[in-house]
């Protein structure tokens, strides 16, 4: 379709969600000039793991107006779901600390249960070492720029625990939670972390905060 390869674009969905957009960007980096159609497949694949229901989109010449190809890649697929954060007020909640290097300096035996480890031995890790590895950001500077520059971060990841077992997380982390410099992430297993809103047949409903 794209004889000389342009370099793709990408347009995520929802907008507010950071660490979707910082995956979606660092999966373009890899395919972006690729043809279309397989970049599109690449994006699903390399997302689903933490985000099953992801659906690309190429957007029309006519909407584009011509030039590279601009893909739009929805989080949630054809349903339009949104982020509820009342979990977090629970005492039950799982809850990390970490520095301003990145490294965990605090976990509660909620994180340590949801890790498999010992509480002990999440302190001096750096923050993402339980996150399955092909599904971690690798731009980790680019993620606490963005928690620097907008005070909270809210999506999912993919926990791999020692044992061999998984489970798809969603978190809070919060700029300053604990103190200055000591940033609080907050995490529960999925399941009832999304919430329908509505959704629309036949299309794409985007979703806001």
């Amino acid at each position: 379709m794209y004889d000389d390869r342009p370099t793709i674009s990408a347009v995520p969905f929802p907008s507010d969600d950071l660490v979707f957009a910082e995956r979606v960007r660092e999966v373009l980096r890899d395919v972006g000039t690729q043809p279309v159609q397989h970049a599109m497949d690449q994006i699903c694949q390399r997302l689903r793991p933490v985000h099953p229901d992801v659906h690309t989109r190429l957007r029309t010449d006519m909407a584009g107006f011509g030039g590279a190809p601009v893909v739009y890649v929805f989080r949630d697929g054809l349903t339009r779901r949104t982020f509820s954060d009342v979990w977090t007020e629970a005492a039950s909640t799982a809850r990390v600390v970490t520095d301003p290097a990145g490294t965990y300096i605090g976990a509660n035996e909620e994180a340590a249960r949801l890790f498999g480890v010992p509480a002990e031995d999440i302190i001096g890790r750096p923050a993402g070492s339980f996150t399955r590895p092909d599904s971690r950001i690798e731009d980790a500077p680019a993620l606490w720029a963005a928690l620097e520059a907008r005070g909270r971060l809210h999506s999912l990841a993919l926990v791999q625990r020692p044992d061999g077992t998984e489970a798809t997380v969603e978190f809070v982390t919060i700029k300053d939670g604990d103190g200055p410099g000591r940033n609080v992430t907050l995490l529960r297993e999925t399941g009832d972390g999304r919430v329908t809103v509505g959704s629309r047949g036949g299309g794409v409903a985007l979703e806001g905060r």
